[in-house]
């Protein structure tokens, strides 16, 4: 039998249907970020958020509460509900919806506290805190680098239909995407948080968060792949050598899958018409090229100890909404930077992701 591959969510969410009138439990969680989202999220009888202080906290963000309903029930242990390549995710049902939160919203989330259990002769209300790993960017400081991001407007609004609709998509889709979906909702949502912090980790991040979509679809073999295969099947090569060979093809491969799904799914994002500083924007006939960029700087910076040559971003509100800085190379110490392979900015890239991996998913229907 094989095991249930659905997200953690999914599966509480069904159990809280089917035993609607049944004993239960909730756990509250105190979740921060760094704009203000009204409205109240009340997504079936399982998941519930709202405002908890109108007031930025000390650490200079918003808090909001999450509520989450678990059904009292036993719960019967079988092997045949695991296997190697079961479904896992490292931070539970409340990190499954951090993250798809953060995906949705394009904002950060960030965990404070759990609160659980009851008030009562056999019980005790209980407060786990966690340390915020937030560094405090501040609100115009932002909006500078991502004014997305750390603005708030009519779509960011926990009451939105979309959002409901949204985690409805989500539900709805075949299990086999639910573990490469919920990995790349979460390496985005780490990626936004090197905003402002780390972008050279940021640009590390977010191409993961493309990755762990790779496995899905066809990817067109060109010449070289063909040529290497057909050699690979040959016995002139041992088993060890042959396995050797077909790893370095599929880490081509993934390269080569990268650039294939932000090209077919960033179709729409990009628009038209003339804008001031043009050499400052990214034109659609320039993506491929900075594609090849960003995975070439990313691989070279974790395989060989390069930095990345990155984008200002400058601090000015008329350069908000530049895609690259307008330099042309650097010269620093002795070393010669070429302009060719400087990086766009974080907006630029977290913007097309973000864009073309929700296009992705309104295929998987």
């Amino acid at each position: 039998m094989k095991s249930d591959q659905r997200m953690q969510w999914v599966l509480a969410f069904d159990d809280c249907q089917a035993d609607n009138h049944g004993k239960s439990h909730y756990i509250d969680y105190e979740i921060c970020t760094e704009i203000r989202i009204p409205g109240v999220l009340e997504y079936g009888n399982f998941l519930h958020c709202v405002f908890y202080d109108f007031d930025k906290n000390e650490d200079g963000l918003y808090t909001y509460i999450v509520r989450i309903k678990f059904p009292n029930k036993q719960q019967d242990f079988s092997e045949n509900n695991y296997s190697r390549k079961g479904y896992y995710f490292i931070n539970g049902i409340i990190g499954e919806l951090l993250a798809i939160f953060s995906f949705y919203f394009q904002t950060r989330f960030y965990l404070r506290a759990t609160i659980s259990g009851d008030i009562s002769e056999v019980d005790t209300r209980m407060r786990s805190s966690y340390k915020l790993n937030n560094h405090k960017i501040s609100e115009s400081f932002g909006k500078l680098i991502n004014k997305e991001m750390f603005s708030s407007d009519s779509s960011k609004n926990w009451a939105n239909e979309n959002l409901k609709t949204f985690l409805d998509d989500i539900r709805k889709i075949d299990q086999k995407y639910h573990q490469s979906l919920i990995r790349s909702f979460y390496w985005y949502s780490e990626a936004i948080k090197e905003v402002g912090v780390n972008h050279q980790l940021f640009f590390i991040k977010m191409v993961s968060s493309v990755e762990a979509l790779l496995t899905s679809g066809n990817y067109r073999k060109d010449n070289l792949h063909k040529k290497i295969e057909n050699l690979a099947n040959k016995d002139i090569f041992l088993k060890n050598e042959k396995n050797e060979l077909y790893n370095w093809l599929n880490n081509r491969a993934i390269n080569k899958r990268f650039k294939q799904f932000i090209k077919k799914y960033s179709v729409g994002f990009f628009k038209g018409g003339k804008r001031k500083a043009e050499h400052c924007y990214i034109r659609k006939n320039e993506l491929d090229t900075y594609l090849k960029r960003i995975y070439s700087a990313r691989s070279k910076y974790l395989h060989e100890g390069i930095p990345m040559y990155l984008s200002m971003d400058l601090n000015d509100k008329s350069t908000i909404c530049w895609d690259v800085d307008p330099t042309q190379g650097q010269m620093i110490d002795r070393n010669k930077i070429d302009g060719k392979t400087k990086l766009p900015r974080t907006r630029w890239f977290e913007r097309i992701v973000n864009y073309s991996i929700k296009k992705f998913i309104n295929t998987l229907f």
